[in-house]
């Protein structure tokens, strides 16, 4: 399972969700903007100890990390993935 950390604002954001429905895969999408601030707060946390940074957005897949809309990595990642079965 793809996990994404996301506003629903950033247009990196946007991109990388439209990058999965282009490829058929419906990540869980977790809009930071759409939480109660203790749910937030522990979200910002989780996205810390995956990347390191307070950035959006975030994509998670086993240990595979990827920050910011970054379409050769998401490739990757989706390669790895068809490789899982």
């Amino acid at each position: 399972m793809v996990k994404v950390y996301a506003l629903t604002t950033c247009p990196y954001c946007k991109k990388t969700l439209k990058f999965f429905e282009e490829k058929g895969i419906k990540p869980e999408v977790i809009f930071l903007d759409e939480l109660d601030l203790e749910k937030k707060e522990m979200a910002m946390k989780e996205i810390y100890s995956y990347a390191g940074v307070y950035a959006v957005p975030v994509v998670v897949h086993r240990n595979t990390v990827v920050v910011g809309f970054d379409e050769e990595k998401l490739e990757r990642l989706v390669e790895e993935m068809k490789d899982e079965g």
